[in-house]
C-alpha cells in the first residue's frame, strides 16, 4: 500500500478518535422513548435484586446474623453492624419517582444537555444547554450521574426543623441544638411552583441556590443566623453571619473546602452527601449494586419522638432505628481536584430510581477509612407532587470515635417560599 495512503487512513483514524474523547457526554434516551412514574425505574436507573441476601422483610440484622446481609451493604457498614451494634431492621422495597412536573421536564429537555470532564480545571463549567429535569436518564458514567444527583429531584424549595446532636461513644449525647432551615432548592431550572423556569431577581445574579438557617435553641446560641448563595458557576459560596452579640452582619467564605459546619463532623460539602460542584471532583464508576438503605426509613418526624428514632441511652449512643430495604444504587469513586481538600477520596452510593445518596465513605489523606454518613429518608406524603421527605442524617467520625445526629423535625416542601425572606435585612430581623 502506498505511503501517502496509510498517512491519510492513519490521520483519519487519530482524528477520529480525538473526536471521540472531546465529544461532550450527550443523553442516550432515544426521541420515541418517554418517561412516565410507571417507567421511571427501568428507563432512568435499574431494578434491585430482590432475591440477594439471606432474609426477608421484618427481619432484625445486628452483629450475630450479620451474613445474611453481607452481599447487599458496604463492607464498611458491617464495622457499625459488627463493632458497634447497629442494628438494621428489614422493610419491602418500594419504588421511587419524581413529581410530575420534574418528569414532564426531563422528557422535553435531557435530549438537549452536553458535559464534559473539565479535567483539572475545578472552577471551569462542564455542562451546556441544561434545562429543568434530570440531565441523563440511564447514566453510562460517574460524570453523568455526579450531574444527575446535582440536578436530582428535591422539590423547588423547603421549610425544614431539625435538631444537631454531639455525640461521643465514651460520653454519649455532649450537646444538643434546634435549627430552622429555608431553601430555595432551584431559584432556576424549576419545575414545581411558580415563577417557571426561574425566579428573576435569583437569576439575573446566577443564583441557583439560596440558603438561611437560624438556631432556635439552647438560648445561648438563639438567633445566630446564616444567609448564603450558591452559583450557577463552580466557585464558592457568598454568604454573611447574624451575630447577636455583636448585633452585627459579618460576610463570611461558605462552604470553604474542609469547613465544619457548626462544629460537627459534617463538613458543608457533606450535606445531603455532597454539596459541591461536579466540576470539582474526579468521577468514576465503580459498579452497579443491590444494597440495603433506608429509602422508606418509617421515621417519626417530631422532637416528642426523638428517642424512638435513635438509641441515645446504650452505647455507642448513635445508633438510628430505621427501616432498610434492598435499593438499586450507582458505587462512584469521587477524588478531589483541590490539593487542599481533607479527603483524599469518597465513596458515594447514589440510589438508582432518586439519585440521593443514601450512604458516603470518607477516607483521609492516608487513604484510612475516616467517616460514614447515611442519610435515611421517609416515603413522600404525596408522590407527584413531593420528592421522599427527609428522615436523619448521621455522620459517624470512627478514627475519633464520635457522631453527629440530625433528626428532622419538621419538613414542609413547596411552600413557595418569598424570595424577600433570602435578603440581609431578613437576616438581621431573623437574629434578634
Amino acid at each position: 500500500m502506498p505511503r501517502r495512503i496509510i498517512m491519510i487512513i492513519l490521520a483519519g483514524l487519530i482524528t477520529g478518535i480525538l473526536f471521540f474523547y472531546s465529544t461532550p457526554i450527550e443523553s442516550e434516551l432515544a426521541p420515541d422513548q418517554l418517561l412516565t412514574k410507571e417507567n421511571w425505574t427501568e428507563m432512568v436507573g435499574f431494578k434491585p435484586d430482590l432475591a440477594l441476601g439471606d432474609f426477608k422483610s421484618g427481619d432484625l440484622i445486628d452483629k450475630t446474623n450479620w451474613e445474611k446481609v453481607k452481599d447487599v451493604v458496604p463492607e464498611t457498614l458491617l464495622i457499625l453492624i459488627k463493632k458497634y451494634n447497629m442494628k438494621l431492621k428489614i422493610g419491602d422495597y418500594k419504588p421511587v419517582h419524581p413529581s410530575k412536573g420534574y418528569i414532564d421536564a426531563t422528557n422535553k429537555y435531557c435530549r438537549q444537555v452536553e458535559i464534559w470532564d473539565t479535567k483539572e480545571e475545578a472552577r471551569k463549567k462542564g455542562i451546556k444547554d441544561y434545562l429543568p429535569g434530570l440531565p441523563f436518564p440511564n447514566p453510562q458514567n460517574g460524570l453523568e450521574i455526579a450531574w444527575n444527583y446535582h440536578f436530582s429531584y428535591q422539590a423547588d424549595d423547603a421549610d425544614n426543623r431539625f435538631g444537631v446532636y454531639w455525640i461521643s461513644a465514651k460520653k454519649g449525647v455532649e450537646r444538643w441544638e434546634e435549627w430552622k432551615w429555608l431553601y430555595i432548592t432551584r431559584t432556576i431550572n424549576r419545575t414545581d411552583i411558580e415563577p417557571l423556569p426561574a425566579i428573576p431577581e435569583f437569576a439575573q445574579k446566577g443564583i441557583q441556590y439560596a440558603s438561611m438557617t437560624y438556631a432556635l435553641e439552647p438560648y445561648d446560641k438563639k438567633g445566630l443566623a446564616a444567609l448564603y448563595n450558591r452559583f450557577d458557576e463552580p466557585r464558592d459560596q457568598e454568604g454573611w453571619l447574624y451575630i447577636p452579640t455583636m448585633r452585627r452582619v459579618l460576610r463570611a467564605s461558605f462552604g470553604t473546602r474542609g469547613d465544619s459546619w457548626n462544629s460537627t463532623d459534617l463538613l458543608y460539602e457533606d450535606v445531603r452527601g455532597y454539596m459541591g460542584y461536579p466540576e470539582w471532583m474526579h468521577w468514576k464508576l465503580v459498579g452497579k449494586r443491590t444494597v440495603l438503605a433506608p429509602m422508606h426509613a418509617g421515621i417519626p418526624i417530631s422532637k416528642d419522638a426523638l428517642n424512638k428514632v435513635y438509641d441515645f441511652k446504650n452505647w455507642p449512643h448513635w445508633n438510628p432505628n430505621m427501616t432498610w430495604e434492598r435499593r438499586p444504587v450507582y458505587v462512584v469513586e469521587a477524588t478531589p481536584k483541590f490539593p487542599d481538600y481533607p479527603y483524599s477520596k469518597m465513596v458515594l452510593y447514589y440510589d438508582a430510581e432518586t439519585f440521593y445518596i443514601t450512604y458516603k465513605e470518607a477516607y483521609d489523606k492516608k487513604g484510612e477509612l475516616w467517616k460514614i454518613l447515611i442519610n435515611a429518608f421517609n416515603e413522600s406524603p404525596e408522590p407527584d407532587r413531593e420528592p421522599p421527605s427527609i428522615g436523619t442524617c448521621l455522620v459517624v467520625d470512627l478514627q475519633a470515635e464520635h457522631a453527629t445526629a440530625f433528626p428532622w423535625f419538621d419538613q414542609v416542601v413547596n411552600k413557595n417560599l418569598d424570595p424577600s425572606l433570602f435578603t440581609i435585612t431578613n437576616l438581621r430581623k431573623l437574629g434578634k
